[in-house]
């Protein structure tokens, strides 16, 4: 199973206070769906844009999805009353994707959810999923609801679903603080011993949203936190496994492939997982030698404490050895961006803010080669690094400019302009770079005359 995003809106994210769509394929979805050109998009804009904006929205939207907890307990410290719209105090993201369940068989999903503060809590007040009949991803007709909730209550659902009652009854006063993927399939997986035919169609592409969800991997600058996505997959893959005489393809073909394991973002690796840690360990360190031929091997010092080993990462050198955590900024960003960068070559959806960020110009533009010839995943990521305009340039719908008041425009071959070319001389629409080397003058302490 394989998922691509194929569109996403999103609007009231930091200063973004206009919708803004990105379009990663063509409108038109033909049975040869193939992205093997299309699969890795940059996006630009000056700084203040918003482009972090668009990568926090993704981090959201998957919170919101997977985490029951996360309007509740995981927003305590009030961190989306920083990242929400200030004026509009409202953000709402959708996302249009692909699921390739067979090679001849793919579905296309609408997936929109919308939260807005209300008395001085953030509360869902609108989730809706939506199946795809037709070809055109723009034709709003085609698609047909799976089910749809407003202010907590459920206003439609599909009409093949009979225990209406039930789903009412076990998921009230849950639907404005927890997605449907958390208030009505988990406890729907852990309540239930049997799946009707009725039940199938609601609950078959739920679970394939939440797995399209594990699909995603974010990376955002400056943050290290793990939240722990795995007791809802080892729920759903567990009851998927047990109901395997079901006979509903959209559930027996989901095979989940989103775990994530606990030490990619912890020094505590369970004894279980050890020998699977050191393999990313010594694979790891392959990579770093790609950038620094100095690298000899990566030793793990590991101490005992109960059924976890505390492990701390020596990275050893021709002539010094160093632990990880005292490593240069660069190596850092290095080692955070390898696990993504596995995602991304086993099929996953990667989102990566600032890509460029410590790393040289030539490697990140290496790196964008690789993922345009031999990543399976698909790749999103912002940049201020030119570079790879030109690697990606004669790709589609690979390059996106983000101007300051929230609009989105896609690169289009302009003759034999380059896109750096245009995008330095400000004539990208909505782009334009009026500064001047006198605009700098007084503004550093200086009175110039």
């Amino acid at each position: 199973m394989k998922f691509f995003l194929l569109k996403m809106s999103v609007v009231g994210i930091k200063n973004i206070n206009k919708e803004i769509e990105l379009n990663f394929y063509k409108n038109t979805i033909t049975k040869n769906f193939d992205v093997s050109n299309s699969h890795v998009k940059a996006i630009y804009g000056s700084n203040g844009a918003g482009k972090t904006g668009i990568v926090y929205a993704v981090d959201i939207y998957k919170n919101l999805v997977l985490d029951s907890k996360y309007l509740t307990v995981c927003n305590a410290n009030g961190s989306l009353d920083c990242l929400i719209n200030q004026n509009t105090q409202e953000f709402k993201i959708n996302m249009i994707f692909l699921c390739s369940i067979k090679e001849s068989e793919n579905k296309i999903f609408s997936h929109f959810i919308r939260i807005k503060k209300l008395n001085n809590e953030f509360k869902i007040v609108e989730e809706k999923l939506s199946e795809l009949s037709g070809a055109n991803l723009n034709s709003t007709q085609k698609y047909s609801t799976i089910y749809h909730i407003i202010d907590g209550k459920i206003v439609d659902l599909i009409k093949k679903f009979k225990n209406v009652k039930e789903l009412e009854m076990s998921t009230m006063n849950l639907l404005t603080l927890q997605s449907f993927a958390c208030a009505g399939v988990r406890p729907y997986v852990l309540n239930n011993s049997k799946i009707s035919k009725a039940d199938k169609d609601l609950f078959g592409p739920a679970i394939l949203l939440i797995n399209f969800v594990f699909s995603i991997t974010v990376v955002l600058q400056g943050t290290d936190k793990f939240i722990d996505y795995n007791y809802m997959f080892e729920q759903i893959s567990t009851f998927i496994t047990q109901h395997e005489s079901s006979n509903n393809e959209a559930i027996q073909s989901n095979v989940f492939h989103g775990k994530k394991l606990s030490y990619l973002d912890s020094e505590r690796v369970h004894k279980s997982e050890f020998g699977e840690y050191e393999k990313y360990i010594y694979n790891l360190s392959l990579f770093i030698k790609v950038f620094n031929e100095d690298l000899g091997k990566i030793e793990i010092k590991k101490d005992e404490n109960g059924d976890y080993y505390e492990c701390e990462n020596i990275m050893v050198y021709k002539n010094k050895r160093i632990s990880e955590k005292y490593e240069s900024t660069g190596i850092k960003k290095l080692i955070d961006l390898y696990a993504a960068l596995c995602d991304l070559d086993e099929g996953k959806i990667v989102f990566i803010d600032e890509f460029d960020a410590n790393i040289h110009d030539v490697l990140l533009e290496k790196l964008v080669q690789y993922a345009m010839q031999y990543a399976k995943g698909q790749l999103i990521f912002t940049t201020h690094n030119l570079g790879p305009m030109d690697v990606l340039q004669s790709a589609k719908n690979s390059i996106d400019f983000l101007s300051s008041d929230s609009r989105i425009v896609s690169w289009t071959k302009n003759g034999n302009y380059t896109a750096a070319s245009q995008y330095k001389k400000g004539l990208i629409k909505y782009s334009p770079f009026n500064i001047e080397p006198f605009s700098f003058l007084g503004v550093f302490g200086d009175e110039q005359k």
